[in-house]
């Protein structure tokens, strides 16, 4: 997920999405040019399907948006919150809200009034986080500390809180007892529980000198290099460079995987690509272009992607392919 204001973040897991994009039933957020895959701070805007949104705008004001898209702006959407640097909507009515204050709030539906009266904090000086699920969140703090932060909250700090890593870029967890850390030095780790011990005796190294990255699985990464090159890597890790890796593209800003065969790859040229296995040759000839002038996006599916253009344009593209601007895109909204 995934993207314009961004520093760094993932793809969620889900209970969506996606992003950041995203996998093993795991949210995917928005991609944008200045992230890959594992990269979901500061998103604009994340989709739960091809009907339903939720939108944060230039001025902090984050929206749920619901279909059908065409006029901007959307008469039936929903403020959800104000002052919002960053969000993950789990569904339709649980979204995790990252204030510009840097504190942490679980808000649950009904959406309508600022600030929502059953908001419950969950931790403050956050830096990025992701949710698993309702009751399960990971958060990266400011100094750089990654903490599981279990439910219940409204204590802050979190009693029942355990810290898996320090010196943390980003992250992303597949599930509750498995997660992916990018340290600060560019090493890409898979690290299982239980946690609470740093550095984690069972980590496994992943690689090294990583932009970015995106894990379908414990077994499966897509890796961003700092070179613009990637690379699928499945395990068994340990080995760097792994030996079974294989290039997808080159030249590549963002990118989501849908599945180790299915890949959008959003080119340093801002020209989006459907991308499908097998990857063997760079660039891949099977590759279709969906959009140019793309500044972030998020595929659903493989047959539904919305696009956030560089002019701020929020754009829901269906299939088929090939031709830009796509004549069957729907305008979702503006100033994103």
């Amino acid at each position: 997920m995934i993207g314009k204001r961004t520093s760094h973040r993932r793809k969620n897991t889900l209970a969506i999405l996606t992003v950041f994009v995203v996998l093993v039933s795991m949210t995917t957020t928005a991609v944008s040019a200045k992230e890959g895959g594992s990269e979901k701070n500061f998103i604009s805007f994340q989709a739960l399907n091809s009907e339903t949104t939720f939108v944060l705008g230039t001025d902090g004001k984050l929206w749920y948006t619901p279909g059908p898209f065409g006029q901007v702006p959307n008469p039936k959407r929903i403020q959800v919150d104000g002052n919002v640097r960053d969000f993950q909507a789990v569904d339709s009515n649980n979204v995790f809200v990252l204030g510009t204050d840097g504190k942490l709030w679980y808000t649950p539906g009904p959406f309508g009034q600022v600030p929502n009266p059953t908001r419950i904090q969950i931790d403050g000086n956050v830096q990025t986080f992701q949710a698993v699920d309702s009751n399960n969140v990971f958060v990266l703090e400011t100094d750089g500390k990654l903490l599981y932060i279990p439910g219940p909250f409204g204590q802050v700090p979190n009693p029942k809180h355990t810290q898996v890593d320090g010196n943390v870029q980003t992250f992303q967890a597949v599930d509750s007892n498995n997660i992916f850390v990018l340290g600060t030095d560019g090493k890409l780790w898979y690290i299982p529980g239980p946690f609470g011990q740093i550095p984690n005796p069972t980590r496994v190294q992943v690689d090294g000198n990583v932009k970015s990255f995106q894990a379908l699985s414990p077994e499966i990464t897509f890796v961003l290099g700092i070179d613009g090159k990637l690379w699928y890597i499945p395990g068994p890790f340990g080995q760097i460079p792994n030996p079974m890796r294989v290039q997808v593209d080159g030249n590549v800003k963002g990118f989501q995987a849908l599945n180790h065969e299915t890949t959008f790859v959003l080119g340093t040229d801002g020209k989006l690509w459907y991308t499908p296995g097998p990857f063997t040759q760079v660039p891949n000839p099977q590759r279709i272009q969906v959009d140019g002038n793309v500044q972030a996006f998020q595929a659903v599916d493989s047959n539904n992607v919305f696009v956030l253009g560089t002019d701020g344009n929020l754009w829901y593209t269906p299939k088929p392919f090939g031709k830009v601007p796509n004549p069957k895109r729907l305008q979702v909204d503006s100033n994103v």
